[in-house]
């Protein structure tokens, strides 16, 4: 499955596949996929994480896998889009889903980008 694929399964979830835009399909869309992909990633790799390039990439994480990365998408997507009343809903989601995969949760990995301060 490509990162498209999760993110449009996502954006289904909360009810808003207009919002499948080439600004979120761009940037954002890849930014939320591979901070939930990287909390995934070491309950099936040993290997360090390398976050996808592109949505066109496929994920590299087994089927199991997958509903959590959807739900878990959805939550942040929540997050981006001020749709807090539904976050909780998809973090719960996505906890049941992550309990079901097996495999020792890793330490978060932030890959989402942070405003520098300059002084």
């Amino acid at each position: 499955m490509t990162g498209m694929s999760i993110l449009r399964q996502a954006y289904s979830l909360l009810g808003q596949p207009e919002r499948l835009t080439a600004e979120t399909a761009g940037e954002t869309g890849l930014l939320v996929i591979n901070q939930i992909c990287s909390e995934l990633w070491h309950r099936e790799h040993a290997e360090e994480f390398v976050p996808l390039d592109n949505l066109g990439q496929r994920v590299a994480l087994s089927g199991r896998c997958l509903p959590a990365l959807t739900y878990g998408t959805a939550m942040l997507l929540c997050l981006n889009s001020q749709e807090e009343t539904h976050y909780d809903r998809y973090l719960e989601l996505y906890r049941q889903a992550t309990a079901g995969i097996g495999g020792q949760p890793w330490r978060r990995a932030y890959t989402m980008p942070t405003e520098e301060v300059t002084a």
